[in-house]
């Protein structure tokens, strides 16, 4: 009997290990794939930018701002229009105002509170936070499988 406690033992330990080692791996196929999902969301503006831009300049008729996708801005956000705050300035305003890491779900919670006409979803959140994380201007920190997001301070992010 003690030989099929030891081996008993030996597989639950090793599935375990297997598992955690899983759990790990899904999170970080995941954080990259949200990174992804941000830069393919950046090409796919640029892309039906140049494409509006092409259009224009083939028919030789001026185009009005109307006719355009919308630019970015400076800063790399997207002009929200009408005085409205971007998704990516909303995080980046809260990550300052916090004292403490957040979780994306944190993130979503307080920006759907303080922002009622607007509806943030976690997914859109988590790839805002990924996208400003691959930039430079977001830190990203793991505790156990929860993940974390810090506002980088002046000067740290990525310079472009």
């Amino acid at each position: 009997m003690s030989g099929e406690t030891e081996l008993t033992s030996a597989y639950s330990s090793k599935v375990a290990s297997d598992l955690e080692r899983n759990v790990e791996e899904r999170e970080r196929i995941r954080e990259e794939v949200a990174r992804l999902t941000a830069e393919l969301d950046a090409l796919n503006h640029d892309h039906a930018v140049l494409l509006s831009l092409q259009k224009a300049l083939q028919s030789g008729a001026p185009t009005s701002d109307r006719d355009l996708p919308r630019q970015k801005s400076g800063n790399g956000t997207r002009s929200s229009g009408a005085g409205r705050h971007t998704l990516v300035e909303l995080i980046r305003n809260y990550l300052a105002a916090s004292s403490t890491p957040c979780s994306a779900r944190d993130v979503t919670t307080a920006l759907s509170a303080q922002n009622r006409d607007r509806h943030v979803q976690t997914t859109v959140v988590r790839t805002s936070l990924e996208s400003l994380v691959a930039r430079g201007e977001v830190h990203r920190s793991k505790q156990g499988s929860s993940v974390f997001y810090t506002l980088a301070t002046p000067g740290e992010g990525a310079e472009r």
